[in-house]
């Protein structure tokens, strides 16, 4: 680096160093986001949500477009011990599921994997491919499951909607009250609703505004961080500015 680079250049090398590296989870979240959301969709029409919990597990990103796809990185130096409990998690809410490896881990995501859940692979020259397209399974869907991740005004539009009213009862018990009455419910009709409703919580037009002033080695940093407007504003104006003015 030069004094006068900007310090935007200074993370576009280090983030070329853990490309060459073993690659960890970030590098696979930015080629992730960079191709399904600035890629293969638009940001216009897509949702994405890092790091979502689903009962025990946490899938490493949810893609809304349509449909709500989630997302598990296996890096080459990851296993898959959890990979069966994450699965039952993911497909209790998630029609769709796809496994993101690296090239060592394609042959046995393939040989573990059920045939339904979609395979990615990001190769040593750092592009994602499709090795197995995700299929729809609905059959594992719980109502009860995604009851539990819908937030509090979405919750009550879910009621609203199948006229599920708990005001009578004690404050203590309407939660359980509305989970009991929720889960009885066609988890296809619950699923719908989820899928729209997680659709508004994060539309990447947001995200995408903060990351075009940000080098692209920072888009993952971009959707996956929670700041103001403002501090984002702030950064992208101190990574213009020349290295030697940081250090």
């Amino acid at each position: 680096m030069n004094d006068t680079d900007p310090l935007a250049y200074a993370c576009d090398l280090a983030y070329k160093r853990l490309l060459h590296s073993s690659r960890p989870e970030y590098v696979y979240k930015n080629v992730l986001l960079s191709k399904m959301v600035f890629g293969k969709h638009s940001p216009a029409t897509t949702s994405w949500l890092y790091e979502f919990r689903v009962g025990e597990a946490r899938a490493d990103a949810v893609l809304i477009n349509g449909v709500a796809t989630a997302y598990e990185i296996k890096t080459d130096l990851d296993d898959f011990s959890r990979a069966q409990s994450q699965l039952e998690a993911y497909y209790s809410c998630f029609d769709r599921v796809v496994f993101v490896v690296g090239n060592g881990q394609v042959e046995k995501a393939l040989k573990i994997l059920p045939d339904y859940v979609g395979v990615l692979r990001l190769s040593n020259r750092y592009q994602l491919s499709e090795v197995r397209e995700s299929v729809s399974n609905t059959e594992d869907l719980s109502s009860e499951a995604m009851f539990h991740l819908f937030r509090k005004r979405e919750r009550e539009f879910l009621q609203n909607k199948y006229e599920v009213f708990t005001d009578h009862l004690p404050p203590i018990e309407r939660y359980s009250a509305a989970r009991d009455a929720i889960s009885l419910l066609p988890p296809r009709d619950v699923h719908k609703i989820f899928v729209e409703a997680l659709r508004g919580r994060e539309p990447a037009t947001k995200r995408a505004a903060i990351s075009k002033r940000l080098p692209n080695s920072l888009r993952a940093a971009a959707f996956g961080y929670k700041m103001k407007n403002a501090d984002w504003l702030l950064l992208a104006s101190r990574l213009q500015e020349p290295a030697y003015n940081a250090l």
